[in-house]
């Protein structure tokens, strides 16, 4: 007990210590800065064509009208992906008179899906720096905690690498789609 009161004491010193560095570092006593506004450069990861990617595609034209859907080639779904994306994305919006989102295809040999994504999207910052980078995560989120156990994890992953990777012009949003049962 003679140990456990001082390493207590200096534990709560560090956390206060944590929380004063946030507070100077967040800290703006400045008005809102309305200067260089532009629309992002919006990445939208897309699996393949369905409701969710739809959904992410829909919200992505709604903030910019700089969008790419990106799409990591494993092998299975790109061919027919490229073929929906001409028929469902390009004809409607050009039809509509909305910019066209951009289809960008990235070769993954090894089924690696993530960090694919995460070199895209850190090199996109890179070459854009008078630019904000959103990257759009449509996501499926299940009713019972024993579905999330079936489905893959890539979306939860790709946010939370990009969140610890990323800087303050990269913005992670996440687009839900509720399976309804």
């Amino acid at each position: 007990t003679t140990l456990l009161i001082p390493t207590i004491m200096t534990l709560m010193i560090s956390v206060r210590r944590h929380y004063d560095r946030e507070q100077v570092e967040t800290a703006n006593p400045a008005p809102l800065d309305l200067s260089n506004l532009r629309e992002p450069l919006v990445v939208v990861p897309i699996l393949r064509w369905d409701k969710i990617a739809q959904k992410g595609l829909r919200f992505a034209l709604i903030l910019s009208a700089d969008v790419q859907g990106l799409h990591v080639d494993c092998g299975e779904e790109s061919q027919r992906l490229r073929e929906n994306w001409s028929r469902y994305v390009e004809k409607p919006t050009k039809k509509a008179g909305l910019p066209t989102p951009k289809l960008v295809v990235l070769e993954s040999p090894y089924r690696f899906i993530i960090n694919p994504i995460m070199n895209y999207v850190l090199e996109l910052e890179k070459n854009n720096p008078d630019r904000e980078i959103a990257v759009l995560v449509p996501e499926l989120v299940v009713q019972r905690w024993y579905h999330y156990l079936l489905h893959n994890q890539r979306a939860a992953w790709l946010k939370a690498l990009l969140l610890l990777k990323g800087n303050q012009r990269i913005i992670v949003i996440d687009v839900p789609w509720y399976l309804s049962s």
